[in-house]
């Protein structure tokens, strides 16, 4: 059976979005001893120290062929990373993850009006059963919607675009490359927001609760920071998988496959922290794993 390009890349995200679940889950454990921006700052630092190292000891050349495209795509996914944990500070995680899960309908309508790939119908249905697969994971109700959720709806437009870019700008660049430049700009972010915090603590601009998102500067514990390299090694080793398969699959069909996110994430939840799987959540994951499947199936056609 001969494997097409977009099945590959689909392969490689699942792999990766497998990784990233497995030490994203342990980050509830990083939330109790520092902040957020912190541990950006803290898993960028281990990651571009990594990266650096691995190019240095196999003479892997880090400079991108086109470092203004690089940086643009960059640009998109770190504001989609911000936005995402910005509204962290004001929605349910339910709300947010369910608003950035958009992103695969704002890859095939920007895919469609400025790419001009070709609109084919079962990818509408199969978008529609992921989302709504999604939206039963996650547990969401209409009723709880306000506009305030739409904020991180521009965080799914925004990787979206990242995604767009990654596939039809940087094609042709080197993955390890990339997710250095990616480390770099969320350490950026994360050296931006903690100075924020700390100056509003030191001048008392405005009293905010501490929260996972608000809290300031801490000495990290042996273990907290034992977990944050672990979880740069999976960020990398995850990240070049995704971007691998982002550059040879077509964008509009591979970024569905990033639903697994979720299936992966709750099963590992499910077998090493006990956390159950309700009927509607299994359903939910039914609905991602068709979707998925349906376009499986029609990636062996031409586009």
């Amino acid at each position: 059976m001969v494997i097409s390009e977009n099945q590959k890349g689909a392969m490689l995200i699942l792999v990766g979005m497998l990784i990233l679940a497995i030490v994203d889950n342990y980050v509830r454990f990083v939330a109790q001893d520092i902040g957020l921006w912190q541990f950006h700052l803290m898993r960028s630092v281990v990651s571009v120290a990594l990266i650096y190292f691995y190019a240095v000891s196999v003479r892997h050349k880090l400079k991108p062929k086109n470092l203004r495209a690089v940086v643009l795509r960059t640009s998109f996914l770190v504001l989609a990373m911000f936005i995402y944990f910005g509204s962290l500070a004001f929605l349910p995680i339910s709300q947010v993850a369910a608003g950035f899960f958009t992103s695969p309908i704002f890859v095939m309508v920007f895919s469609i009006l400025f790419w001009r790939e070709k609109f084919h119908f079962y990818r509408l249905i199969a978008i529609v059963c992921g989302s709504i697969g999604v939206v039963l994971v996650l547990g969401i109700y209409l009723n709880h919607i306000t506009w305030l959720y739409f904020i991180p709806v521009l965080a799914g437009m925004f990787y979206a675009m990242s995604s767009i870019l990654l596939r039809n700008w940087c094609s042709e660049e080197d993955a390890v490359s990339i997710m250095l430049i990616f480390f770099l700009g969320m350490g950026i972010v994360g050296v931006f927001m903690i100075c924020l915090l700390e100056v509003n603590t030191f001048f008392s601009i405005y009293q905010i609760p501490e929260s996972f998102l608000t809290t300031n500067l801490k000495l990290p514990s042996i273990n907290t920071i034992f977990i944050i390299f672990v979880h740069a090694l999976g960020s990398i080793l995850g990240g070049v998988l995704i971007t691998l398969g982002y550059q040879k699959g077509e964008t509009s069909f591979v970024s569905i496959f990033e639903y697994s996110f979720l299936i992966f994430a709750t099963t590992w939840a499910y077998l090493f922290f006990g956390e159950l799987i309700t009927l509607t959540i299994f359903i939910g994951m039914l609905l991602i794993f068709g979707s998925g499947y349906l376009l499986s199936l029609r990636g062996r056609e031409p586009s």
